[in-house]
């Protein structure tokens, strides 16, 4: 019951993301979420930490002292500070394309992973990776994708690209450092990217008073939080990213629903098949 309900709460903390964004994404300029996100997983780091001290030693040695553990989880803190800037900027104008950049990214960090880092993968997955990259660029030119102005199409692309490098630099860090640090460290790293960046625009201290800010940076860290303690407790990495997958194919149905972007049909086909080419490729024909 309790893996069930660990597996349900990543499902709807995922899912609602993109709506409770939706109105900081309107109101504020977009690099303003980083800021406030970043301030928001820190906020949640902290009460962990007596519990969680066990993690910052790894092979007896203290992990914030070991350039090979913190580099990549600092260079993704800085990248996820411009991921959360464009994904904001797209989801002001398309809440389905702030989300649908998973399945290509997906595709692409996969592939990457494959012929540049060499990591194992067998030809029934390849195929399966190729197919949900094709289902990603078909959603950009006959879904939502297609409705993006200049900009938002050039904020797409810089989400994908930010996406990707979040992920590459979790599987080059993965091997040096565990996932308390891998969500500690560029924690860090995006909150001092975000103050240099938006401090002198704007006050921290609405972030913990105004609605909007405390309902979607609080659900942000708490999504990752158990994400990454399910990852040590409960699932197995390749169930965790699964269901994140199943979360981004929900979406596409409710921004139908509540956004009213898009046609029932295509909503609907796209979203549906996301999850089931995202479960055969983790979990085999």
């Amino acid at each position: 019951m309790l893996t069930f309900l660990t597996g349900l709460s990543i499902v709807l903390l995922y899912a609602v993301r993109p709506f409770v964004y939706k109105p900081a994404s309107r109101q504020f300029d977009a690099e303003i979420s980083s800021y406030f996100t970043a301030l928001w997983c820190f906020l949640f780091i902290l009460p962990t930490i007596p519990f969680c001290f066990k993690y910052f030693f790894i092979d007896g040695r203290f992990v914030l002292w070991r350039p090979e553990a913190i580099t990549f989880p600092l260079l993704k803190g800085i990248s996820l500070y411009f991921f959360m800037k464009y994904n904001q900027e797209v989801n002001k104008e398309s809440t389905s394309g702030s989300v649908f950049w998973g399945v290509i990214g997906l595709a692409l960090v996969t592939l990457i992973s494959t012929f540049v880092f060499h990591e194992p993968l067998d030809f029934s997955k390849q195929a399966m990776i190729v197919l949900i990259g094709i289902l990603g660029a078909l959603f950009f030119i006959f879904g939502e994708g297609k409705k993006l102005s200049a900009n938002g199409k050039k904020a797409f692309l810089g989400t994908l690209f930010f996406a990707v490098l979040n992920n590459l630099c979790d599987v080059l860090s993965i091997r040096y450092a565990n996932w308390y640090i891998l969500y500690m460290v560029p924690t860090i790293g995006m909150l001092l990217c975000a103050i240099k960046q938006v401090g002198g625009k704007v006050g921290a201290k609405q972030f913990l008073t105004k609605r909007d800010f405390i309902i979607a940076g609080s659900l942000y860290a708490a999504g990752e939080m158990i994400l990454i303690f399910s990852m040590q407790s409960f699932f197995p990495v390749i169930v965790a990213i699964f269901l994140i997958r199943l979360a981004q194919g929900i979406d596409l149905i409710l921004a139908y629903h509540i956004s009213k972007e898009g046609k029932a049909g295509v909503q609907y086909f796209f979203g549906i098949c996301i999850v089931v080419l995202a479960y055969f490729f983790f979990f085999g024909v």
